[in-house]
């Protein structure tokens, strides 16, 4: 079990997380849900060790053992679809490319550079650089922003059988209603509304 132990975390002056304890399950798809700005994003980059908690402690994973989706797609224009997966492999992973990119939709784009994607496609692409990447806990923040519904749906069908416990903030209904758990937030300070 992966939780938050009285954690207080702020940015500068704000407070984000005050004595903030939650217990987040090891297996399935959790969604986090919440109004914009109360601390969901925050509450990733803990688990990934990007921020530190000023108390408390994040228990139960290690920040090595997970992978981010930041909530940019901080893709490099100068690396193709393909390339974007291989960067994060091992080159005796490579063989994995053609797989990861079945997963997001966008097996007939290898070759392709950022610039001609969609939006849609551009966001499945750092996905997919995500998953490729590999970890125990995957971290996705709105990976499914510009995605159309119903592609989302399916990808989020694969990603429910990945065997890796996967935190995901949405604000799409249509997403929490596929989720194995649903935390609903609220904040700052951030807090889990019963």
């Amino acid at each position: 079990m992966i939780k938050f132990e009285n954690v207080s975390f702020s940015y500068e002056e704000k407070m984000i997380l005050q004595n903030f304890s939650l217990s987040i399950p090891d297996s399935g798809v959790t969604v986090l849900r919440g109004p914009s700005g109360c601390g969901k994003t925050s509450l990733l980059r803990l688990l990934a060790g990007l921020e530190r908690p000023a108390q408390g402690a994040v228990t139960g994973i290690s920040p090595r053992q997970t992978a981010i989706l930041f909530q940019e797609n901080r893709l490099f224009p100068w690396r193709s679809v393909k390339q974007h997966l291989t960067d994060v492999m091992p080159p005796e992973r490579h063989k994995e490319v053609a797989y990861w990119l079945r997963f997001v939709e966008l097996e007939q784009e290898e070759d392709a550079y950022p610039e001609v994607l969609s939006g849609g496609m551009q966001r499945r692409l750092a996905l997919a650089r995500c998953l490729a990447l590999g970890g125990e806990l995957f971290l996705l923040d709105e990976p499914f922003a510009g995605v159309d519904p119903e592609r989302a749906g399916r990808i989020f069908h694969r990603l429910s059988v990945l065997n890796r416990p996967i935190l995901l903030v949405s604000h799409e209904d249509s997403i929490a209603q596929l989720a194995h758990q649903v935390i609903t937030l609220d904040g700052p300070p951030l807090r889990v509304n019963k």
